[in-house]
């Protein structure tokens, strides 16, 4: 393949970061999202006033995003590199695969994170109580997309 076509599937790669998982926060965001308007709704039936800290839980996958973005722009750089020769001959691939199954790996994250999330709006809606233990939970969560954007920067560094 020429050098062209090695760059393009290389930044495939690092879009694809991007894209995959903001549509895990896409995701996400929606499900948490909906599961907040509904607790909102029981809270005003009942006379409550609504919990304004539900949207803590509905922004949680939206994080998932910026380490998309992260890894984007980390292949980017290494595709470019400033000064030197190219690497993008021998690790067109690595680029390609790296972007895709770690955009993958953040999509899967923010999807089950906005799922934990939405349970979380229902609890906290009904009870009022374990705010902190619900965010713990995400946490751990988000931990993945963290793993996924570290661990797959290091396979390309």
């Amino acid at each position: 393949m020429d050098q062209n076509m090695l760059i393009t599937l290389s930044k495939l790669g690092a879009v694809a970061a991007l894209g995959l998982a903001a549509v895990g926060s896409a995701l996400g965001c929606g499900t948490a999202g909906m599961a907040a308007i509904g607790a909102w709704k029981k809270a005003y039936l009942k006379g409550k006033n609504a919990l304004f800290t539900l949207l803590i839980f509905v922004g949680a996958p939206i994080a998932q995003t910026i380490y998309g973005m992260l890894l984007m722009l980390y292949i980017l750089g290494k595709i470019s590199p400033e000064g030197g020769t190219d690497p993008t001959a021998s690790m067109w691939a690595a680029y390609l695969g790296v972007g895709i199954f770690g955009g993958i790996g953040m999509l899967a994250s923010a999807w089950y994170v906005g799922k934990s999330a939405a349970n979380a709006c229902n609890a906290l809606g009904e009870t009022g109580k374990g705010l902190v233990n619900y965010l713990m939970v995400l946490g751990v969560g988000e931990t993945v997309a963290l793993f996924v954007m570290v661990f797959s920067m290091m396979l390309v560094s």
